[in-house]
């Protein structure tokens, strides 16, 4: 009997230390929880009472977690700076890095595409959180966009640029002195303004895409009626010219076999123009465009996609922006056997060439239209398009210097090393402006990507050193914005998820901590060991 009690005196004292560590856990987590979140938003540059208000701002929903507040950052940024004057996407650079002065605006020459990409990310923000603030930036950024379109009095014809002649932009005008695209604006409506011409097929791919989706997802009937006359006078023009792109003087824009629209992009965009105006002469088009000849060609096309991989990988953004609103619209109005058709030709001649290779976007678009099958327990595009959306940087999205990559973390593509064995290859490519660099065989996650100012059109496969490290120089996030709009709109990533995920990463950083203490700093972030 004595022996029983005294065993029980010892179970109840094992039990009763066993309560008092578990205790001891749950106070150690909470405390490693709130130390990993004040970091986090600490990272973002908040000053102590931006750190109080985005703290009371994230209790209005405690399922609002990190990815969120990094894409309200984004937003912000972008909205504050990178859309001056009539609204155009533009880069920045800075006098310094407490980024109060703009020294001068960039990359004008490719703010169609880029506004039109913001658009359509606006109104899936819309959409998501039916903020008055998404609604209005994409109110505006349509009107950008016609602008865009009837700054040049030519019907049809779309400008890459278009602000005010009194602006940082344009300064005291050398800038249009010294390029034959710039146009001054004297007369007219638009009078005492310019813009750049020279439009080619990304910056009309940028401009239907953002142009279509806010069509459907802004109910606003006057953004409605500007989309709907807009879309109808471009395809029009495009119909009348045979689907190549002329310029103000009625000259092809280059060269006439490169601004020729293909055979997808007719059917994306003449299913924009049937969409938004039911005019049957689109529905006509279109169907004549869908037979076995096209598809034929289209197939032989797609055999020659692989080298987009080695070169010009920005065309397989161009794609999956075509894509997206074909697939997506395609639903209602092409035959289901098109359709399928159309459906395996994006999964397995365009998609499957960047499968999982760490591109958020291209991801988010197959997972919406492509033959996409989800696996029930972890599947690896939900996790990889998450991870992804967590690696990108917070804003302000600025310029940075990649070393090369550590040759044990990657595999050599041979088709790349072998290229030095053939200097006459070399020779062409160089000759036509072009160049194929070794490579790895799978993309690097998004920390160890070289910068861009759109990231998801620059290739992930570059292992040479790459980019500057400049702060100054900040770029419009729309990358970041794009995707992560389009994958919480489509329900691949929820409030609820990305903050268990996040507070998984910060016990987990937390965990590592214990057994890897040279390698994390005291906020719980894991440092790179340097070799």
């Amino acid at each position: 009997y004595q022996r029983r009690v005294h065993g029980d005196i010892i179970l109840e004292w094992r039990m009763t230390i066993s309560s008092a560590t578990f205790r001891l856990f749950l106070v150690l987590v909470l405390f490693s929880v709130i130390s990993c979140l004040q970091t986090k938003l600490i990272e973002r540059g908040l000053n102590s009472e931006e750190l109080d208000a985005a703290t009371k701002q994230t209790s209005r929903n405690s399922s609002i977690g990190p990815l969120r507040l990094k894409a309200e950052k984004h937003d912000e940024w972008n909205a504050q700076y990178h859309t001056p004057y009539y609204g155009g996407i533009l880069g920045i650079l800075f006098e310094d890095t407490q980024y109060k002065k703009i020294v001068a605006y960039h990359s004008w020459g490719d703010s169609c595409i880029w506004t039109g990409t913001y658009l359509g990310s606006q109104a899936m923000r819309y959409q998501v959180t039916k903020s008055s603030i998404a609604k209005s930036n994409a109110i505006r950024a349509v009107k950008t966009l016609s602008g865009y379109l009837h700054v040049t009095s030519t019907p049809g014809f779309i400008a890459r640029y278009w602000a005010p002649q009194k602006s940082l932009v344009f300064g005291n005008g050398e800038m249009c002195l010294r390029n034959k695209d710039c146009h001054i604006v004297t007369t007219g409506p638009y009078a005492g303004d310019f813009y750049e011409s020279a439009t080619t097929k990304d910056q009309y791919t940028g401009w239907f895409h953002g142009m279509t989706i806010a069509y459907d997802l802004i109910d606003d009937e006057g953004v409605k009626s500007i989309i709907r006359q807009d879309i109808a006078e471009v395809v029009d023009k495009l119909i009348q010219d045979n689907w190549i792109i002329k310029d103000e003087k009625g000259n092809y824009v280059f060269f006439s076999a490169g601004q020729r629209v293909n055979f997808i992009g007719k059917l994306s965009w003449l299913l924009s123009a049937y969409h938004v105006t039911k005019n049957e002469k689109y529905k006509t088009e279109l169907e004549n465009n869908l037979g076995w000849y096209s598809f034929l060609m289209e197939d032989i096309a797609a055999l020659f996609n692989v080298f987009n991989i080695y070169d010009q990988f920005y065309a397989f953004n161009l794609g999956h922006m075509i894509w997206y609103n074909l697939l997506r619209l395609g639903k209602t109005y092409i035959k289901e056997d098109y359709y399928n058709r159309l459906q395996e030709m994006f999964t397995s001649k365009v998609h499957a060439k960047v499968d999982l290779d760490h591109n958020p976007w291209f991801t988010g678009i197959y997972m919406a239209y492509g033959i996409y099958m989800p696996k029930p327990d972890k599947d690896p595009h939900k996790e990889q398009v998450l991870q992804d959306l967590l690696d990108f940087m917070e804003a302000p999205k600025h310029s940075y210097y990649l070393p090369p990559r550590d040759p044990s973390t990657f595999t050599l593509d041979k088709a790349t090393s072998w290229l030095k064995y053939f200097p006459r290859i070399q020779k062409i490519l160089k000759s036509a402006k072009s160049s194929i660099s070794p490579q790895s065989t799978t993309g690097f996650k998004i920390k160890d990507q070289c910068f861009s100012d759109f990231m998801f059109q620059r290739s992930p496969y570059l292992i040479d050193e790459c980019g500057i490290e400049l702060p100054q120089i900040v770029h419009a996030s729309v990358d970041f914005l794009a995707a992560y709009w389009l994958s919480s709109y489509h329900g691949f990533i929820s409030e609820t998820q990305q903050f268990h995920d996040f507070l998984m990463t910060c016990l987990l950083y937390t965990s590592d901590a214990a057994d890897e203490r040279s390698s994390v700093d005291p906020g719980g972030r894991r440092l790179i060991k340097q070799k």
